[in-house]
């Protein structure tokens, strides 16, 4: 059994780490400038957060849904540091911006249930965010921007609910995975448990963030082309758990090379070639989770009106937003194709 003194130095030590997150919490702390945080409710009782932007612009229809990837939350797009908030940009060309968060994810509010996989979000989540983004601005239709997990959620949805999106922006979609043999890889560290606390992980690194650029998370982001404050922020405000059944059912389309539903029943990716709304895919040449290969591959797939892009070389896969100079490279290309897909009441 453990010496008193030991079990002394354990119980500091707890409590140094406790206030070290605290602290640095409070202190990297860069919540959002939306104008109001709305709630939609789905149907098995989750409160889901759409934080929305109004225009700050003779106003363009129909209104823009924001929706987040993988291990993220809605700061992807509507992040803490204002020149980083695509919605700030996009409300500023008279866009009305609700940026989702999916469930388990920033403001959102546990429902009953406690597992769930992307089929869940595709059949619950968007389409309560569809109606309460109806209910607050009286349109049917939205303008759907996604990044990563959120963008191959959009090219499903526009199959599934073809009547609620008008058009399409899929950022660093990776609908195809078999030229991805290290995202293979990294998939199979979700054994040791790892996404369960990456929040708290995240949170803890903060401070020390910025100064090493270890391989493994290169995959996700080239941190040489962010910020350090900013790629602190990112770390104390954006990060999210991995949630498990969302995680098996990605094991499976990289196993497969297939983007399905769990059952098997639907498949997501054969519906492409019969969506007719107009898209525009964007990929970044550093991007390890969705090179540019694979966002090509999606793209070729298309049924509608489609536009490739490329951010560049220095791009990777969270930076397509918070780069150095998204905001300037990006932001803008992003906005004049949702111009072109709007109209002006």
């Amino acid at each position: 059994m453990p010496s008193a003194g030991v079990l002394i130095a354990l119980a500091v030590l707890a409590v140094l780490a406790i206030a070290h997150v605290l602290f640095w919490r409070w202190k990297l702390d860069a919540p959002g400038h939306e104008d109001e945080l709305l709630v939609a409710g789905t149907r098995d009782g989750w409160r889901l957060a759409l934080a929305r932007r109004r225009p700050r612009a003779p106003p363009r229809r129909p209104p823009v849904l924001l929706v987040h990837g993988i291990a993220m939350n809605r700061q992807a797009f509507d992040f803490g540091v204002e020149r980083y908030s695509i919605a700030a940009h996009l409300s500023a060309a008279g866009f009305d911006c609700f940026a989702l968060d999916l469930r388990g994810h920033g403001g959102s509010r546990r429902g009953p249930t406690s597992r769930w996989t992307l089929d869940t979000y595709l059949d619950e989540d968007l389409p309560a965010a569809f109606d309460r983004i109806r209910e607050a601005t009286g349109s049917d239709e939205v303008l759907y921007v996604g990044h990563s997990q959120g963008a191959i959620l959009g090219m499903a949805a526009c199959a599934l609910h073809p009547t609620r999106i008008r058009a399409l922006v899929a950022l660093a979609g990776p609908a195809h995975f078999d030229a991805q043999p290290r995202l293979r890889a990294l998939v199979e560290l979700r054994r040791l448990g790892l996404g369960r606390h990456l929040r708290l992980l995240a949170r803890a690194a903060a401070p020390f963030s910025g100064y090493w650029h270890p391989s493994l998370l290169e995959l996700s982001i080239n941190m040489r082309n962010v910020e350090r404050p900013v790629y602190r922020r990112l770390l104390a405000n954006a990060i999210e758990d991995l949630q498990p059944g969302v995680l098996e059912q990605f094991a499976a389309c990289v196993r497969d090379d297939t983007f399905r539903s769990c059952d098997g029943a639907v498949d997501y990716r054969a519906l492409f070639p019969a969506c007719t709304q107009p898209a525009l895919f964007i990929a970044g040449e550093k991007d390890g989770l969705a090179p540019p290969a694979v966002v090509e591959a999606a793209f070729q797939r298309w049924g509608g009106p489609r536009r490739y892009w490329s951010s560049g070389r220095d791009y990777g896969h969270a930076d397509v937003l918070l780069g150095r100079d998204a905001p300037e490279v990006v932001y803008p290309v992003i906005r004049e194709f949702l111009e072109e897909n709007c109209e002006v009441p």
